[in-house]
């Protein structure tokens, strides 16, 4: 199945040409903690650990993983390494687990809300899709299919243009804003240096992966981390939430 969001790659964002290049910043965004909150996690990843059984035969550790900020590779290398499948037999069964995972969330959401909007995202999307400054995208963990069915099952798919990059595409997070930002280069016929690209997101992970590229980071504490857990990994800006439209507006187009 073709990407919704490489679909969308094709359609070139006329109103960021008409700018100069270095007045042009690609923002990158998280999705879960930072876009989106689960609403019913238990069940969620009840379904996960029954996937991970029936396609490997055991769900391993994943009980014990903490997922913050980590992509779905690395989680599940986690879970089952100790079962002895390597990272390159988990990425042989990543097709069927892309199409499984986004089966479940289809199943969950037909039978009533499984995530829903941090406080603020609608408005933000809105106003950085009206303003030619901003380009937006993703930077997440999860797998491209699911990260697409996550947006769409919300509402929001729609304002993301081109493709970022995704769990599916790297294990380590550290390698991911450069994949999205060759990616996004390519999209919008530019060569933007790493600083005019912004990182969004709710984990040390998401701070930490902006710095190993040179990119710009705001990070929000609407996930599992604290402001203060936040600030001493000294992120560019920092907020509590993305409700205040108008200052995350002129805190990514600063920092």
């Amino acid at each position: 199945m073709k990407s919704n969001i490489n679909e969308q790659s094709a359609n070139k964002l006329p109103t960021a040409y008409r700018l100069p290049p270095t007045d042009v910043r690609v923002i990158l965004f998280d999705i879960d903690g930072t876009l989106i909150r689960a609403v019913r996690r238990p069940e969620y990843r009840g379904r996960i650990r029954q996937m991970l059984i029936d396609v490997f035969g055991t769900c391993g550790r994943i009980a014990e993983v903490d997922f913050g900020g980590k992509t779905d590779l690395a989680i599940y290398r986690e879970a089952l390494e100790c079962e002895g499948f390597t990272p390159a037999q988990i990425r042989e069964y990543l097709p069927r687990l892309e199409t499984t995972m986004v089966e479940i969330l289809d199943e969950l959401a037909a039978t009533g809300e499984v995530f829903r909007l941090c406080a603020g995202v609608s408005q933000l999307l809105e106003a950085l899709a009206a303003d030619a400054r901003f380009v937006t995208s993703l930077l997440t963990g999860n797998v491209e299919r699911l990260a697409e069915a996550k947006l769409r099952v919300v509402g929001i798919l729609q304002y993301f243009k081109g493709r970022g990059a995704f769990g599916s595409d790297a294990e380590e997070r550290d390698h991911l804003p450069e994949i999205a930002a060759t990616r996004m280069n390519e999209h919008l016929g530019v060569r933007l240096p790493p600083s005019q690209f912004v990182i969004v997101g709710d984990t040390p992970r998401d701070i930490k992966c902006a710095r190993h590229f040179g990119a710009r980071v705001l990070a929000v504490a609407s996930g599992q981390h604290s402001i203060e857990q936040l600030a001493a990994h000294h992120p560019d800006a920092l907020l509590a939430d993305l409700r205040d439209t108008a200052s995350v507006i002129r805190l990514l187009s600063e920092i």
